[in-house]
Formats: structure tokens, sequence, C-alpha cells
């Protein structure tokens, strides 16, 4: 193709009213993904068409399993591209400025992220290359220590009848709101996590205890 180290090829647009993109989306669409991107993409022709969204209908068109589209759509709100309001979606444009300004991005030890993933791995299942991402996305960028997205792993485990990597961030969306950041964020406030009860409230150790005995063994001693 011509253009490709000089000054571009130039694009003809399709005729027919076109669905209207705010540049927003792209310029941060290798934050959020591909996969999330695209799906915004769709709701939003879908709004313009005056569509209601169905999740089931959507992934089909997409030709995706629902599970992604639900996980997407999750991301969007985490993100701020979308307002459940109940009986309905508003749709959202967050400013780049206050995105950069909200999740001021922090450097992250790589044994740290390294330690999670081998974790998460050994404790549910091996992570996909999106769900790494997004990881180190709750690092970085939330600035959730490992110590605290481990314990939500363990949260999980307890209590979801199927793990899933949408349960889980779930669990730090809504510890993330309420201002926990580190694992002693989180023994201060124990009735977030069943597991961390016993912890707390001096009990005998429990399986739960005594694996976070053998993982953090500082915070014990």
């Amino acid at each position: 193709m011509s253009g490709e180290r000089g000054r571009g090829v130039l694009l003809k647009n399709v005729e027919g009213l076109p669905i209207q993109v705010p540049p927003a989306i792209l310029e941060q669409q290798a934050h959020l993904g591909p996969v999330t991107t695209l799906v915004w993409i769709n709701i939003v022709a879908l709004a313009q068409q005056g569509r209601p969204l169905q999740i089931h209908s959507l992934a089909e068109q997409m030709g995706l399993e629902v599970r992604k589209v639900s996980q997407a759509l999750a991301s969007l709100a985490d993100g701020g591209w979308i307002n459940d309001e109940g009986l309905e979606i508003q749709l959202t444009v967050p400013e780049v400025q206050v995105l950069a300004r909200k999740e001021t991005a922090v450097a992250t030890e790589p044994d740290s992220f390294t330690w999670l993933v081998e974790y998460i791995s050994a404790r549910v299942t091996v992570p996909t290359p999106e769900e790494k991402r997004k990881l180190l996305h709750w690092m970085q960028n939330k600035q959730l220590s490992h110590e605290v997205i481990a314990v939500a792993v363990e949260e999980m485990c307890a209590s979801a009848a199927h793990e899933s990597f949408a349960y889980l961030e779930g669990i730090l969306r809504n510890w993330h709101g309420l201002g926990i950041r580190t694992y002693n964020d989180l023994l201060e406030h124990p009735y977030l996590a069943k597991v961390l009860a016993p912890i707390a409230s001096g009990k005998e150790e429990n399986p739960a205890e005594k694996r976070w005995r053998e993982v953090f063994p500082d915070v014990f001693d």
C-alpha cells in the first residue's frame, strides 16, 4: 500500500448517514482495549439509531461471547464511558484530562505483578493477556496493591458460585470506590471481606487465614 511511510493514504467516506464517534474514544482505545472500545462504538450506534441494547443480540452481532460483552460494559462503567441508571444506560464521554488527573499512573514493581499473576494462576486459572492488562491497570492506574487484589481473589473463591474475572473486577470496583488501596486499608474494614473476618476478630486460624500467613508472613509477625 502506497503512503505507509509518507503522507499517508487518503480515505473517502462511505455514502449515507455515518455513525458519529467522538475522538476521545479513539484516543483511549489503547487503554480500554479493542473489545471494550468496539462495544462502546456499537452501543453508540444503537443509541443513534434509536434501538435498545440487548446484550445477547449485541454479542451475536459482534461474534463475541455474552460474557465478553458484559465484561466490556463493566469496564466502560468503571472508566466513566457509560452510566447505568437502572432502566436506561446514559452514554458519556469522560474528559481525557480528568481521566489523566484521576488515574495518575504509579510505578508497579515487576515482581509484584509477576507474583499476582502466579497467585491467580494457582488459585483460579491462568489470566488471559487482556486480563493481565486489566490487572496491571488496577495496580498502576487505580493504585490497588497486589495484596488487595489477592484478597479479592480469595473473596471471590469464598463467595462466587462461578469464579470469573468479571466477578473479581466487581469486588475491586466496590473496594476502590470505598477508598481501599492497601492491605492495611482492608484490615481496617474487615467487614468488606469474609476471608478477613477471622483475622480481625482474632479467632482460631481457619484455612483462609492460614493461606494469608503463608503468602504474607510479614503481616502477621
